[in-house]
């Protein structure tokens, strides 16, 4: 069986992927993508955000403040940051803005996650953790 998430061979336990993807995932996809997308949903925490990269890595990111700033942002997605256009009104979805002139990876977990089409890493971060 095969990695739903990256693709790899499954050696060892599977476990369920969602909500990354609808299958299996391995082991490592398992700690370093479900688990952290699984906290995150929960919203036990609302002092934090989500990162996510376009080679399958999620994690737990907290503002060095009560607040993000937009240096902690733009170090996130390595260069200038824009917002992704969106109607959730909890969130905001946070891109680097070159991007697509870089030619950076499609985010493909981003995209299944939320419906986008993005590019480089992504960040999910509450509207009211953002300065």
């Amino acid at each position: 069986m095969r990695c739903s998430i990256c693709g790899k061979e499954i050696i060892g336990d599977e476990h369920n992927a969602m909500p990354a993807t609808a299958g299996i995932s391995c082991e490592s996809c398992n700690s370093n993508v479900v688990i952290p997308i699984r906290i995150y949903q929960l919203g036990i925490n609302q002092k934090e955000g989500l990162f996510l990269s376009p080679d399958f890595k999620a994690k737990i990111i907290k503002p060095q403040n009560e607040k993000f700033n937009l240096d902690e942002l733009q170090s996130e997605v390595n260069g200038y940051t824009e917002y992704y256009p969106t109607n959730n009104k909890k969130y905001k979805i946070i891109v680097n803005e070159e991007g697509l002139l870089m030619r950076l990876p499609l985010n493909k977990l981003a995209s299944h996650l939320f419906g986008i089409h993005a590019v480089g890493n992504v960040l999910i971060i509450p509207n009211k953790l953002l300065e």
